[in-house]
């Protein structure tokens, strides 16, 4: 047997040992859950929340809290065990049981090196979404995001007007880690380096994370657990909600369909005297809205879905951050690797003190630019474990060999830089087969199909290239490892590309539209707008023609957020939950 396959045993059974013990602490120390309602028919609440993810969470909590009354959660998952509260361990839940494991359309323009062309798309399937398996990077936004939408006509929601939402979505000093300079030596060369660039109109933001103690730091624990036990609050969970019902204008109902053991499906109706709030994310509120006849007219009559509501953009407009990661190996000891995360001491420090490599996720930190809108990651990766990415980013193995040729030295330094266009101008959709929302729906992020996506990215790569080849860097020895991939070989890498590091425009265009990964960072398709016929949803976050309708979360954004978008979300549910009550206060 491989030395990685031992490997990979081992950490198999260290896995097992951990999730074994949580077991029994589970059952020793389990949470009674009050809030957790028997679904029947007949339930009225004053409101309902589709969707117990990063908005729906936060959203659940504030109107329990705030108001009196009542709110009833539904979540299509269930919860998440121990092992999403453990940073390093992330991508150990995607194609879990809590990963809904979407995978795109065939993409006409990009991701040729993965399977059929399609993206890997995993999305939070349980209480507390996206956020129990995401990177847990905090990142306050910019002001030229929200002016952005402002010169589009979008007057409230200006940088000025979600500065106090803003804050009040960042996390508390004890309820965040951040990288220090001395965390490690691609620490250190990352803070020599915002030096040696001063000159230069970037950004550097050392990585932030939403970890307490050593332990994820989600909406599921700063926000839903908050209100458990409160009277107001009841939550469904394993609740898929098919079809929202409305009459003469008013969304009056949801229904919902849950499975008992055997799988049979049994179908309620719960009514809302007040509002229903979708919150289902990027891919699932389009769903949600489609199958319950609120989108196009046509489109709905061709797949015989009967018309509630005519509204031409649901689904329209999906953008996401696609990434170009390169492989840059170093000389010196600086990363996380196989060795590292298997030796005694590493586990033991972390649950000693809730430090170490398994406190983060690796990620160092960003480097921003608003003026090229482009981006730049440092992840302190050395060794790739070939299995567990191809299993999770959907690649042929020739392909994840060429962006990754140590991929078989497990004691392998070095550091993996991510090139990423923070803002860009493609755009795809998502649709559904037919009213059936347990049917994955066809979601094509159409990534690439605007050439000033590559023009912007490959400028993004040249920023990472000078970075990384800086002499703050130099004491790393640092050597990038450009990808060799036969379809791109008239272009490179030649040898003076590994000399030089300054490859062709065409040889960067080729990798990114073979090797170029989604940063997970889906939104837009229910856009916020001024009509009907350029959005989804008003300023309020009100579904244009339906009263008592809002939907509130990722797939509102008007325009793609220039980072890693989980706190923004979080600050645009906390508004949502003050203009519902607001709006709700005198009835």
């Amino acid at each position: 047997m491989s030395y990685t396959g031992r490997i990979f045993i081992i950490l198999s059974v260290i896995i097992a040992i951990l999730s074994f013990v949580w077991i029994l602490l589970y059952q020793l120390l389990k949470e009674n859950v009050s809030n957790i309602l028997e679904p029947s028919e007949g339930y009225v609440f004053d409101y309902i929340v589709v969707g117990g993810g990063t908005a729906g969470s936060v959203l659940a909590t504030l109107l329990t809290k705030h108001s009196n009354s009542t709110v009833l959660l539904l979540e299509a998952g269930d919860k998440f065990g121990f092992i999403s509260k453990i940073p390093l361990l992330a991508t150990v839940l995607q194609k879990s049981v809590n990963d809904w494991s979407f995978l795109s359309v065939p993409q006409r323009y990009s991701s040729k090196g993965l399977h059929d062309q399609r993206q890997a798309l995993p999305r939070g399937k349980g209480l507390g979404g996206s956020s129990q398996i995401n990177f847990m990077l905090h990142f306050d936004g910019y002001d030229k995001d929200f002016d952005r939408w402002k010169q589009m006509g979008l007057r409230e929601w200006s940088s000025k007007i979600m500065k106090p939402f803003i804050d009040a979505a960042k996390p508390k000093s004890d309820e965040y880690f951040k990288i220090r300079r001395h965390y490690s030596k691609l620490a250190e060369a990352f803070d020599r380096a915002e030096t040696d660039f001063e000159h230069k109109p970037w950004n550097f933001r050392r990585a932030k994370y939403t970890v307490r103690r050593g332990y994820r730091w989600g909406v599921y624990q700063k926000y839903l657990q908050t209100v458990y036990g409160k009277w107001n609050l009841k939550i469904i969970t394993n609740a898929v909600v098919r079809r929202v019902n409305i009459k003469n204008g008013l969304a009056e109902s949801v229904t919902v369909g849950i499975k008992d053991d055997d799988g049979k499906e049994t179908k309620f109706d719960f009514k809302a005297s007040k509002e229903i709030i979708i919150s289902s994310g990027a891919y699932q509120s389009p769903q949600v809205l489609l199958s319950s006849g609120i989108g196009p007219k046509n489109f709905l009559q061709k797949i015989g879905i009967p018309v509630q509501n005519d509204l031409p953009k649901v689904g329209k407009n999906l953008f996401d951050h696609m990434n170009l990661p390169l492989f840059v190996s170093v000389a010196e000891k600086t990363s996380i690797n196989a060795d590292a995360l298997l030796s005694i001491r590493e586990v033991l420090t972390y649950f000693t003190t809730g430090t170490g490599h398994f406190g983060n996720f690796g990620v160092i930190g960003n480097v921003d630019s608003m003026e090229e809108k482009s981006g730049s990651m440092l992840f302190g990766v050395g060794a790739i474990d070939e299995s567990a990415l191809m299993s999770i980013s959907n690649f042929k193995r020739e392909h994840f060999r060429a962006l990754f040729p140590l991929y078989y030295n497990s004691t392998q330094e070095g550091f993996v830089i991510i090139s990423t266009c923070l803002q860009p101008k493609s755009r795809g959709s998502v649709v559904v087969r037919n009213d059936n929302v347990r049917r994955n729906p066809l979601i094509d992020p159409n990534y690439l199909a605007e050439i000033e996506d590559v023009n912007c990215t490959i400028r993004a790569i040249r920023n990472s290239i000078k970075i990384a080849t800086s002499d703050a860097f130099a004491i790393l020895k640092p050597k990038i490892h450009w990808p060799k991939i036969k379809e791109c070989s008239n272009f490179g890498p030649f040898e003076r590309d590994s000399k030089w590091n300054q490859p062709s425009d065409n040889y960067l265009e080729c990798i990114l539209r073979y090797v170029g990964l989604t940063s997970h960072h889906p939104g837009g398709s229910c856009r916020m707008g001024l009509t009907k016929y350029d959005s989804v949803v008003d300023q309020d976050l009100r579904v244009h023609g339906v009263r008592g309708l809002r939907v509130i979360d990722a797939s509102v954004l008007p325009t793609p957020l220039s980072g890693n978008p989980n706190s923004i979300i979080i600050a645009i549910a906390i508004r949502g939950a003050a203009l519902i009550i607001k709006s709700n206060k005198d009835k």
